[in-house]
């Protein structure tokens, strides 16, 4: 398996990842995501689900106690390996999207959460998932909305107030090379519409739309209804 830029930051940023997120992940996943997700991932017992982007398999475990039929995959073997040693029922595999070692038809979910900024290749990767989604299967993106301002922030005022963030270069595709504290990863920015348009094109349906926020009484709440961080797109593939 071939190691680009993007994964290899991810490899050689493995261990410092596992230690930041902890057993129950960063508080964007406890407070946003995790609450969003849970009613379009309902009744998932005995589903096939691919979890496309497992990391450190938190989420997958989540499933698994849901009682989905759960798959792991991640391009990062320190990921892999940590994912197997809290979960010895699921399978978990290292790969990349673009070339998924399964075959046609084998899920009945496919979930990229926060996956799809890693994926160098999204148009191969797009084959690839609908490949291997049942003809009435779903697929669940949790993706960020805001890349294209990561680099800069919020810029602030002149007493350090937070005035807005800066948003440049929307409507190009582009690497993004980030770094915060020990971690340093490289993330892709596309425009929704390239996102959407690839599984559009695939005969998938958009059957919801999420700009997900965490509860009104946390003080994160204000900073996230001003500049939304995250998005979350159902798609239904339709096969007649």
């Amino acid at each position: 398996m071939s190691i680009d830029a993007g994964r290899r930051k991810w490899i050689e940023s493995a261990n410092a990842w596992i230690a930041d997120q902890g057993a129950d992940g960063d508080w964007s996943r406890r407070e946003i995501l995790d609450p969003a997700l849970e009613p379009i991932l309902l009744e998932i017992q005995g589903k096939a689900i691919l979890d496309l982007g497992c990391g450190e398999g938190r989420y997958s475990r989540m499933l698994k106690d849901k009682g989905a039929v759960v798959t792991g995959i991640d391009p990062v073997p320190q990921f892999i390996e940590h994912a197997r040693s809290l979960d010895s029922e699921s399978r978990y595999l290292e790969g990349t999207a673009e070339a998924l070692p399964f075959a046609d038809g084998s899920f009945d979910i496919v979930l990229c959460y926060l996956s799809v900024v890693d994926i160098a290749d999204l148009k191969t990767a797009a084959s690839e998932i609908t490949r291997v989604l049942g003809k009435r299967g779903k697929l669940v993106i949790v993706t960020i909305s805001n890349l294209a301002s990561s680099t800069s922030g919020w810029i602030k005022d002149d007493v350090g107030h937070k005035a807005y963030r800066k948003v440049d270069r929307y409507m190009e595709e582009f690497a993004l090379d980030l770094e915060w504290r020990d971690i340093k990863i490289r993330n892709y920015h596309r425009p929704l519409s390239y996102t959407l348009g690839l599984f559009l094109g695939h005969g998938f349906v958009l059957t919801r739309f999420v700009e997900p926020l965490p509860d009104p009484s946390d003080p994160n709440y204000r900073d996230e209804h001003r500049v939304p961080t995250f998005q979350i797109l159902c798609l239904d593939r339709m096969v007649h």
